[in-house]
């Protein structure tokens, strides 16, 4: 989560105390990546590899090489709650240059690996964890993260099992209430969660082609939905350069009865943002939540770009099962 357009991290990403700070922003929901470590539990965690000890040498590890305890150490806390020295480490995107544009920022790796660290640090936390330390209102988008290679078509059936079993047993045990939807990469894995359950709504992620993969349902958004719409998926969230790049999409999602949301750097952009709204797209995921809803706000008061700001907080309650109106305004998220 950033802080005021800044691309270095106020809050540590997939932890606790950064949704936290995005429901206090004004997030309707929250989106995040669940792996499954090694004794079965459900742990948020966004990258393929956990790479940690030496930045100029680190050492990396599956999460499904992990035990639940051993992927918990890497970000444990001391008895006073107060993060210790993270051995973890990551690229980083570097400052946006000055005139990047309101919350505009570039893409460019840092020269090496850095020891992880934010203004707020926090423990890397479980499913369940999440589910009884947020507020219920707080929707959950849970992006199903399988760590598979991409030269690897079709995710073998034992490890599709592997993953949606201890989720979703988590999800049932402790959902209650709580808007829920999932959403995953990988179409084999929709399937089963559609198969699986019927009472949270599935999402069909898609780079809509931006990435090479072997499976031809990922290589464009096209197939993306497609692929929803045979298979009875309630909408596709795509590559927001994608939808730049075939803006029809919109229309074609629209005519199938699919919802459609888009992630990506380029919803930094706000003027973008505004146009994926005018668009009918059903939402966008955002990293910068507060620079987001402080430039949407001086628009709702200046009588430009929403219609109804209050109609941001409104738009999720249709989409777990993704009734209501298709005119949609745009939800914020927070990845």
């Amino acid at each position: 989560v950033l802080r005021n357009g800044s691309l270095a991290p106020a809050w540590r990403e997939n932890t606790i105390r950064s949704f936290q700070a995005a429901a206090a922003s004004g997030a309707t929901f929250v989106e995040f990546d669940v792996q499954v470590t090694a004794d079965g539990v459900p742990v948020i965690w966004h990258d393929n590899l956990v790479e940690y000890g030496d930045p100029t040498r680190p050492t990396q590890c599956a999460v499904a090489d992990l035990t639940a305890a051993e992927f918990q150490a890497l970000g444990s806390l001391s008895a006073s709650g107060k993060c210790q020295q993270l051995a973890v480490v990551r690229r980083f995107r570097r400052a946006a240059p000055a005139g990047a544009g309101d919350l505009g920022g570039v893409d460019v790796p840092a020269a090496s690996r850095q020891r992880w660290c934010c203004e707020a640090d926090d423990g890397f936390p479980t499913l369940e964890q999440l589910f009884s330390s947020l507020p219920p209102q707080l929707a959950f988008n849970i992006e199903v993260k399988m760590a598979t290679p991409d030269e690897l078509a079709f995710t073998p059936e034992a490890e599709i099992q592997r993953m949606l079993g201890p989720i979703l047993e988590v999800v049932g045990r402790y959902g209650g209430d709580r808007q829920v939807v999932f959403s995953c990469f990988d179409p084999d894995v929709c399937r089963a969660l559609r198969a699986a359950q019927q009472q949270h709504s599935v999402m069909f992620l898609s780079t809509g082609g931006r990435d090479w993969h072997a499976d031809p349902r990922r290589m464009s958004i096209a197939a993306a939905i497609d692929e929803a719409c045979s298979h009875a998926l309630s909408g596709v969230v795509v590559d927001s350069g994608a939808l730049r790049m075939w803006p029809e999409a919109a229309e074609r999602a629209r005519s199938c009865g699919l919802k459609l949301l888009t992630y990506g750097l380029e919803n930094d952009s706000i003027e973008w943002v505004l146009c994926q709204q005018r668009m009918g797209v059903t939402g966008v995921i955002v990293d910068d939540m507060q620079g987001l809803m402080a430039v949407l706000g001086r628009a709702g008061r200046e009588g430009g770009g929403f219609e109804q700001h209050s109609a941001m907080q409104q738009v999720l309650a249709a989409m777990p099962g993704m009734s209501g109106a298709r005119n949609a305004r745009v939800v914020s998220a927070v990845v």
